[in-house]
Formats: C-alpha cells, sequence, structure tokens
C-alpha cells in the first residue's frame, strides 16, 4: 500500500533487505537451517537467507508486486501462499506450510495459532527485562529522591567555635576511635508564643545538655548531664563571621547558647572534657513530642501521684497531672515531664535531670528492644520524623549519617550504658541559684572520659584487649615548680581558688594576691624564668591557659613562676592530664539502662 502521495516500498531487487515485504511478521522469516541446526532469515518465498539469497529470483526478474494496486486477484495473493504454490510446483527448497489438507493455516492466522516461535520468546523476555530494569531505576531514583527529601531538612551549622588549642580525640591501638556527642534540648518557644510560660524568644537556652561517650570498641558508653546552671567560662566564639566576645568571668552553661549557638555550647563542653567532641544533636520542644509519638510512647514508673500546677507570673509549672504506677508518655504529655522541676525532689533542676535520666533510660530500652524501630524502616520512620525539629553538626547532616550512628549505638548493651551527672557544689557567690564542678570528682570524670574509661564492668574479648603500654612520664616533676598566683580579673578571691588547685596538683604555690599593679587585665599570663619553658608548659596545661599567654622573664634572678589571673581564666580548672582514673569518681549519682528507675518522688 502507498504511504500518502510517495511512491509505494521497493519490491525484491530494490536494496530492500526485506525482498518489499515490510508488512511481514519478521518472525516469519526466521527458517532453521537442518545443515547447521541453526536459525537464519529467509524472505518469504526465498529458499535461502537474506544475505545470500540464492534461491530468490535472479536481479532483474520481472516479478510483480502483490502491493501494487493494479495487480490481478492472482497477483494480490499472500506471499506465504504463493510460495506454497510456487513449492508445489517444483520450486527448490522445503516448504514452509503444508497445503490446506489436514495442515495449520499459513501466514499471519498460522502465526496466531502456532506455538510462539524462539524469537518471539526472546522478544518478550527483552520487554520483560526492559520493563522491570525500568522500574527499578524509578524505585532507585524515588529513594534517593526521598533521602535527599529528608537531608533538605535537617539543618546544618559548623561544630564548634572556639576550641583552638584543644586536641582531637585519638585512635586506639587498633585503629579505632571513641566518639563524644553532645545532645542538647533546646527550649526555644520560637513560633510557640507563650504557650510553654515564657516569652518567644529565637535562639533559647541549653536547657537540656548531656555529654555522650562511646568507647572505642563500642562496649560501653556514658552519658553525663550537664546542670544548666553550672557556672563555667564560656569562650569566645566565632559564628559565621561574627565573634561573640568570652564571657566576664564565670556564667551559667546554659547561655552558651544564647551565645553563638550551638557551635558554643560544644566550644564550652571542649574546654571541660580536654578533647574535642566529635558531633553534637540538638532537639527542640516540638521534635520531643514528635520523636515520643513515633516510638509509640515511653512507659515510665510514676512512684507517686503528680500535679505540677502553672504558677503565676511565669515562676514555672507544666501543669502535669500523672497518677502513680505505670505510665506511657508521649507527645505534649512526655515535654511536660522532661521539663518540669517542681513536680520532683526540691523542685531544682538537679532533681529534674534525676527524672529526664529516668525517662532516657526508659526510651533506651523501647528502642532496642522494638524490632520495628531498630530495623532500616523504622529508622527511616524515625529520621522522616525528627529531621524538622533537629539541628545538627555539618558531620551528621545527612539521614544516612543519622542511621548509622543509630546503628553504632545499638551495639552496646544496656547494662554497660551508664547514666550520671557532673559532680557539682555550691557556687559560693550564688549559693543559692548556681552551682560549679566539683574538684577534683569532676576533673577525674572528665579524665574517664577522654582516655574512653568505662564506668562500668563488663568482660571485653581477649582478642580485643589492646596491647599493655607504659604512660609516659611527666617531663617535668611540678614539685619542682613554685609559683605565684596573682588576681587581676575583677573576681574576689580567685587567686586563692586557683592556688589551691594547683597545690593540689602537686605544684608549690607561694603567695596568692592581687596584681602587682591593682589593675583589673583583660587576659591571663605565666611569666617564667629564662630557659623554664617546659616548666611553663606544665603550669600552662594545668590552668587551662594557651602557649601564647607565656612571657619568658628578662630577669636572670627570677626563680619562680608568676600566674596574673585576668578576665579571660577559666572558671572550671582544666582536666588532668598527668592522672587519668580508673575508677567512677565516689557518690556519683550512677545508674545504667538495664535498669527500671522510677521517677523522683517530692521532697515533703
Amino acid at each position: 500500500m502507498n504511504r500518502g502521495n510517495g511512491p509505494h516500498r521497493g519490491a525484491p531487487g530494490d536494496n530492500d533487505p526485506l525482498g518489499g515485504m515490510d508488512d511481514a511478521d519478521v518472525a516469519d522469516m526466521w527458517v532453521m537451517n537442518p545443515d547447521t541446526g541453526s536459525f537464519e532469515l529467509r524472505a518469504p518465498g526465498g529458499g535461502g537467507t537474506t544475505g545470500g539469497r540464492a534461491d530468490g529470483p535472479a536481479a532483474g526478474a520481472d516479478v510483480p508486486n502483490p502491493r501494487r494496486r493494479d495487480a490481478g486477484p492472482e497477483t494480490r495473493r499472500a506471499p506465504a501462499v504463493a510460495a506454497a504454490s510456487a513449492s508445489s510446483a517444483g520450486a527448490d527448497g522445503p516448504p514452509r506450510r503444508r497445503d490446506r489438507a489436514g495442515t495449520a493455516p499459513t501466514g499471519r492466522a498460522g502465526a496466531r495459532n502456532s506455538t510462539p516461535t524462539k524469537s518471539k520468546v526472546k522478544k518478550r523476555l527483552k520487554w520483560i527485562a526492559i520493563t522491570v530494569v525500568g522500574l527499578m531505576v524509578v524505585l532507585a531514583g524515588s529513594a534517593y529522591g526521598y533521602i535527599k527529601y529528608l537531608d533538605s531538612k535537617i539543618s546544618t551549622t559548623q561544630k564548634n567555635a572556639g576550641s583552638e588549642g584543644i586536641p582531637k580525640g585519638e585512635e586506639d591501638a587498633f585503629g579505632r576511635k571513641a566518639l563524644n556527642i553532645v545532645l542538647i534540648g533546646n527550649d526555644s518557644r520560637k513560633g510557640l508564643g507563650k504557650k510553654y510560660g515564657a516569652a518567644e524568644h529565637t535562639e533559647g537556652l541549653a536547657d537540656v545538655t548531656i555529654l555522650m561517650h562511646v568507647s572505642a570498641d563500642r562496649s560501653n558508653a556514658t552519658l553525663v548531664s550537664i546542670p544548666r546552671d553550672t557556672m563555667v567560662q564560656i569562650p569566645k566564639c566565632v559564628v559565621d563571621g561574627k565573634t561573640y566576645p568570652a564571657s566576664n568571668g564565670p556564667q551559667s552553661f546554659n547561655e552558651s547558647l544564647a551565645n553563638g549557638g550551638p557551635p558554643c555550647t560544644v566550644s564550652t563542653v571542649d574546654k571541660m572534657l580536654g578533647v574535642q567532641v566529635d558531633h553534637y544533636i540538638m532537639i527542640d520542644f516540638t521534635g520531643v513530642k514528635k520523636m515520643t509519638d513515633a516510638v509509640d510512647g515511653v512507659d515510665m514508673c510514676i512512684s507517686e501521684p503528680i500535679n505540677d500546677p502553672v504558677l503565676p507570673n511565669g515562676q514555672g509549672g507544666t501543669d502535669l497531672k500523672l497518677d502513680k504506677g505505670d505510665q506511657n508518655l508521649s507527645g505534649e504529655t512526655a515535654l511536660k515531664f522532661l521539663r518540669a522541676r517542681h513536680a520532683f525532689g526540691d523542685g531544682s533542676d538537679l532533681a529534674r535531670i534525676k527524672a529526664q535520666k529516668a525517662f532516657l533510660m526508659a526510651l533506651t530500652r523501647k528502642l532496642k528492644s522494638s524490632a520495628s524501630l531498630t530495623n532500616v524502616d523504622g529508622m527511616f520512620k524515625l529520621a522522616n520524623i525528627a529531621v524538622s525539629s533537629l539541628t545538627v553538626d555539618n558531620g551528621l547532616g545527612g539521614v544516612d549519617k543519622l542511621i548509622s550512628l543509630g546503628n553504632q549505638l545499638k551495639k552496646v548493651p544496656e547494662k554497660r550504658m551508664a547514666f550520671t551527672t557532673l559532680p557539682i557544689e555550691e557556687y559560693p557567690p550564688m549559693a543559692k541559684s548556681k552551682v560549679q564542678p566539683k574538684q577534683p570528682e569532676a576533673s577525674n570524670l572528665m579524665a574517664m572520659l577522654r582516655t574512653d574509661t568505662p564506668l562500668t564492668v563488663g568482660e571485653k574479648p581477649a582478642t580485643e584487649q589492646p596491647p599493655a603500654t607504659t604512660p609516659e612520664a611527666p617531663k617535668v616533676d611540678p614539685a619542682t615548680i613554685k609559683v605565684d598566683v596573682r588576681n587581676g580579673s575583677g573576681v574576689s578571691k580567685r587567686a586563692n581558688e586557683v592556688a589551691t588547685d594547683l597545690v593540689s596538683r602537686k605544684f608549690v604555690a607561694v603567695s596568692a594576691g592581687n596584681a602587682r599593679d591593682g589593675k583589673p587585665h583583660a587576659t591571663s599570663t605565666i611569666t617564667y624564668p629564662k630557659g623554664q619553658l617546659d616548666g611553663a608548659k606544665a603550669l600552662a596545661a594545668a590552668t587551662g591557659l594557651p602557649d601564647t599567654a607565656l612571657i619568658e622573664s628578662t630577669s636572670t634572678t627570677l626563680t619562680r613562676y608568676e600566674v596574673l589571673i585576668g578576665k579571660d581564666y577559666p572558671a572550671t580548672a582544666p582536666p588532668d592530664m598527668t592522672k587519668p582514673s580508673s575508677e567512677p569518681p565516689k557518690n556519683i549519682d550512677l545508674e545504667t539502662a538495664d535498669k527500671n528507675v522510677c521517677a523522683p518522688k517530692k521532697s515533703r
């Protein structure tokens, strides 16, 4: 048939590889060669392959075109029938179809009624394979797109902002590295109005802060709660090109978040720990509600009925009401439980921390015992809910990275997951409302984390025991270093405090008093005798001052070191790097996640 007004398609011999039969079924042209046992392509009516066409009409022969309009009925007969007639008249080659008597019909009708040929099966398999591959590509693209969508919802920032001079964690003998992660609960009411009893503000405060240490071999973990009212020195922080000055003397730990965001909170912890932490994760009020809903609530032991009414004039209270006994806490109720202070103990932040630890221990058991939450589907479910309420450092800025972290935490047994609180004591200038790290217990606890020493007892496989090493002897004996301590910070009795701490570290504090010129000084310095740089560095490590604070005396008669305390001097004594502890500090509140601890009762 002609297509439009163009010429008809060529007849055999017109350089047409299909012999003019462009409407013929290609499957009918594949014929098995009995001599070779393989299939060959033959034009309808031809005895040879299309390559040689030995049995076809001679070139130039006058062959009627069955597709022409002026052809007679006989000429327009189906090619396959014509071929069969030619065969019965003595044409070379075996007939492809038998005549009507007891045989199957010829042409397309025969093809439809016959068993599918090998080529048809191959074509069908090919299209099935193409469809499957296409479906896999679509699904893979959808999953990749979904992960990218989740990644785009996670807020990220730089990790820290003022940790210069603080070393990074080291690998153990097997090339493994411990993980230190700061967990921050942000009390920002942004977008929530006055629903939670305070004016809406943007940055928020570090209302809950936990330093989580996971051992290098992932056999144990320690979570240390840092009370929000702990007085510490907040370092100078540089975030996104903006500089936040160091605090002028000790300041509440929770204010570090408003001094440059999570990076400054991390840097404050870095100085307390003596080693840079690896990551941070911050969650807000909305995230707490969503996460507890996602795990179908947390089962808590309530030791007595709880009633925490909202106090007038924004003085506290969460409107939490719970009956005695086992309760499932989720959503708004879980958030109220974690925020409540007056409902527990003496109504202090320390009493609330005890309740929060009990909740986190119960949450840990829930996460580890629920297969629907620990498999990949469950983790993606949690990730989908959590991402919009999380802020993390750039190193955790991806759902795959958060899931990888979750898989590492799954390895830690519940009985080896310890929960405790930084040892603290009253802060004398503000004894009723503020606390400070208690020494040497606080430094000893940080030393255990820094040296990857567990607070819990457990057996390790012998193959995982690192080889015994002998600690390097101190280069300088602190007992040979005599120190005068001068106070230029503007804070009363700082010289006495520093001198006492140096004595506890075996240094010889000769005197303590005000700066020689009687004026306040912005920066701290250490002036040392000529040629005694090693001793000055040992003193700098003990006081937490950088090497830039060291000044060599020009006097040839000076034999004592002088520490001048400036306004930048750390409120918290730096960790004692020379004496890591092998036992937990005494009298600390230590619990493990396998214990079902009830919420603390209210003091009467």
